[in-house]
């Protein structure tokens, strides 16, 4: 059997993280061979990981991912045990890789457990599935996907919270003048977490219940006919500029609706929105 030398354990350590003497350890069962070192270290990680697989993953990070030309992108919700590990370079670093990952496939709705085995966009040859096997062998702690979404418009962009346990991807249908005006749209949409985009959008049901909640506040009031109707336009049409967030006042800008900022910053219309919150 050939020598192990001390250049291949650690290229094995560079290259996956984990630590020497289970390098070591791999490439002496596979006879000096590096790839198959790896395979049997995933093979490795992998049992522990399904040792793990029932444990609670609580806490976790928002990872972004958007083309250059800020055409496509994703945004995924990626949960682990502890805080402690969702703030790791690695951890981050894996929600973002999966983030770009599912940028890639053509489904803009992926289940998780189809996310786990579509190709890396990172490192070509492995799966998402192989990544998350890699980081879990550093950082040993359960890792899910618990939801991600593929999106694309004429202009997105992102936020993620410095915590990284909110992110929101907005898709417009142009590029704004300014990137501010997308960052600070982004900054609105975790800060209000709208219902919807338009008016139109709200669920009916929830109209409804608005409706009918003033409706009945009103006649037990005593308030004539006319005056009933007129209060319950004006609970719906506060509902909505409250929840629909083209309608709502901007957080950054005082007294002025969300369509009134982009409008002059040659954006008509959001076209989707996806937020993520992890523990609230």
């Amino acid at each position: 059997m050939p020598a192990i030398t001390a250049s291949q354990v650690k290229a094995l350590r560079d290259e996956t993280g984990l630590p020497m003497m289970e390098c070591k350890s791999a490439l002496t069962e596979a006879g000096g061979d590096s790839e198959t070192a790896k395979e049997l270290l995933q093979k490795k990680y992998k049992g522990k990981m399904a040792s793990r697989a029932t444990n609670v993953t609580g806490e976790g990070r928002v990872g972004v991912y958007i083309s250059d030309d800020k055409t496509v992108g994703a945004i995924v919700d990626l949960r682990c045990e502890t805080a402690p590990v969702a703030k790791t370079d690695q951890y981050i670093a894996l929600a973002d890789g999966i983030a770009k990952s599912v940028a890639a496939q053509d489904v803009a709705d992926l289940s998780p457990d189809a996310a786990i085995e579509t190709p890396s966009a990172v490192n070509p040859g492995r799966t998402v599935k192989d990544e998350i096997t890699e980081v879990f062998g550093l950082l040993r702690e359960n890792i899910t996907i618990q939801a991600c979404r593929k999106m694309s418009g004429a202009f997105l962009c992102a936020y993620v919270h410095h915590d990284g346990k909110s992110g929101v991807m907005v898709a417009l249908d142009a590029a704004p003048s300014s990137d501010d005006v997308a960052v600070d749209l982004c900054h609105h949409v975790v800060f209000t977490n709208p219902m919807a985009i338009t008016r139109d959008q709200i669920p009916a049901d929830k109209i409804e219940k608005v409706e009918n909640l003033a409706r009945e506040v009103a006649v037990a009031e005593g308030k004539p006919a006319q005056i009933v109707d007129k209060i319950v336009e004006g609970k719906v049409n506060a509902f909505c500029a409250e929840n629909a967030l083209m309608d709502q006042e901007h957080v950054k800008v005082s007294k002025t609706k969300v369509r009134d900022v982009l409008k002059p910053a040659g954006v008509s219309a959001v076209t989707e929105v996806s937020v993520v919150r992890i523990g609230g």
